[in-house]
């Protein structure tokens, strides 16, 4: 049957990032024929990181919609502000649903050789 229906026969991938996200996320998934509607964007909080229950709400409501949630795309680093995603609490989400965590750290990586900051990537190795 894929070989006939092609991406059709697939279910409908979606990803979740934060709203303060870098806008490449969405393009990416618009050049890999994800589909932008498909970037699910969650809320943040005052200081700018994802809100992890709000992650949680929108993964279920993926799945009640029949979607595949495959991956969650946080930021250390904000473009903006500097936010850095509560990593170890997203680690945790995508554990339990099985979901891929990619950290976008154009920004805050560095913080991994500073012994005072490299806490902020806390969870990045899950």
């Amino acid at each position: 049957m894929k070989m006939t229906k092609g991406l059709h026969s697939l279910p409908r991938l979606v990803l979740f990032t934060s709203e303060d996200a870098h806008y490449s996320v969405k393009k990416m998934a618009s050049f890999l024929g994800i589909g932008s509607d498909n970037v699910y964007l969650i809320k943040t909080n005052a200081r700018g990181q994802m809100d992890v229950s709000h992650l949680i709400k929108e993964v279920e409501r993926s799945l009640s919609e029949g979607g595949a949630p495959f991956m969650v795309s946080a930021t250390a680093g904000t473009t903006v502000i500097g936010a850095f995603d509560p990593l170890k609490e997203i680690a945790n989400v995508c554990e339990k649903y099985g979901l891929w965590l990619h950290v976008d750290a154009a920004w805050g990586g560095g913080a991994l050789v500073s012994k005072k900051h490299r806490g902020l990537l806390s969870g990045i190795e899950r």
